[in-house]
């Protein structure tokens, strides 16, 4: 028997499994192969400030988090030898219009009032930093301590330590539903006391979730260039586009965000749009070869916060429905899963994210 089932073989489910493993004897059951879905599809950045108009206590746990990525990168890389693709080059928010540009300005004052690492530029200060950059910049925001990651790596490095510290995963496992101490799949009953519920979009198609949780799939459609290395030093924002350089010289170009369900087509409309976007501000990057196209379902609620915390039933844990920061918030997720888990609270403030929020199915567990 095991101590703790973890659902879910992404960023997410394999970060807690990793944590809890040498306290526990963990079980990660996967519908797929680990790391195929959101995770695979991610950009990668580990970016709270670059979006982040106030400090409320969303943006205080995306920031712990990324405090706490170098060691939890460099603790990884030491114990797999493999190379998760992480930068810290410093993030570009650009403004190309009046509207923009007093948004930046506001975010400037704050940021810099709380005492973060955030630089206002023109745009010829801009191009010096980005020489391939050809929009007409009116200001922008250089954030150097933004930084990113290679998710697909990452996920292949959470795998190897994973079983390195004795986690066993079973991958084509389909839960069909859970209840307090057992989770059913199609034709097995796995016990444990504990059990960790961090399927994102799949989440809600578990039987037996008390409350239920009200996920929904946003898709997103994303693309790679293949540009020479270099050629983008920094991860650059606009609107609601973005390029992330890896170190190889590919630039990920990013991101819709479609109310679609679980369409998971790469549409010309949606790829069109993100290379329009791209030339928009450099009209270089459109004499570079189209490497990958790729969508991802990223899995949201209706107030844009994860869901994480104690269930219902004794003994069952949320965390899912990262949205667009399920890389970024993978360690201190796992943080405090690990913690509720082993000691039954968390030394992180997890109100705001708490399944209660939305109400229970008065099911008796």
């Amino acid at each position: 028997m095991h101590d703790v089932i973890v659902i879910g073989g992404g960023v997410i489910g394999l970060s807690i499994a990793r944590e809890l493993a040498g306290r526990k004897a963990v079980l990660v059951l996967d519908r797929g192969a680990t790391g195929e879905g959101t995770s695979w599809a991610a950009a990668g950045m580990l970016s709270p400030l670059s979006e982040a108009d106030d400090q409320d206590p969303f943006f205080q746990l995306c920031r712990a988090s990324h405090d706490s990525y170098r060691k939890f990168i460099g603790e990884l890389e030491d114990e797999t030898g493999i190379d998760c693709g992480y930068s810290g080059s410093g993030l570009l928010c650009l403004a190309c219009s009046e509207e923009s540009a007093n948004a930046l300005r506001r975010r400037c004052e704050w940021q810099r009032k709380a005492g973060f690492a955030v630089e206002n530029i023109s745009g010829d200060e801009v191009r010096r930093m980005e020489p391939l950059i050809t929009a007409d910049i009116l200001t922008a925001l250089f954030m150097p301590a933004e930084s990113s990651v290679a998710p697909r790596r990452l996920v292949n490095a959470l795998r190897e330590s994973c079983l390195k510290r004795g986690v066993e995963i079973r991958t084509g496992a389909r839960v069909q539903g859970i209840s307090k101490n057992a989770v059913r799949t199609d034709g097995l009953t796995f016990e444990a006391p504990g059990i960790v519920v961090a399927s994102g979009v799949w989440s809600p198609e578990l039987a037996g979730l008390d409350p239920p949780i009200p996920v929904y799939p946003r898709k997103g459609q994303i693309l790679s260039l293949c540009m020479p290395p270099g050629a983008f030093r920094h991860m650059i924002r606009w609107h609601h586009s973005y390029f992330v350089p890896r170190n190889n010289g590919d630039l990920i170009v990013g991101a819709t965000d479609e109310d679609v369900g679980f369409d998971r087509s790469v549409t010309p409309a949606g790829i069109g749009k993100l290379l329009a976007d791209a030339q928009a501000i450099s009209s270089h990057v459109g004499s570079y070869p189209i490497m990958e196209t790729w969508t991802g379902l990223r899995p949201a609620t209706q107030d844009g916060l994860p869901v994480i915390g104690p269930s219902a039933i004794p003994g069952v844990f949320y965390a899912t429905a990262h949205y667009r920061n399920g890389v970024l918030l993978a360690p201190i997720t796992a943080s405090i899963i690990a913690d509720l888990v082993s000691n039954g609270r968390s030394r992180v403030a997890i109100e705001p994210y708490a399944p209660s929020r939305f109400g229970n199915s008065g099911t008796d567990a």
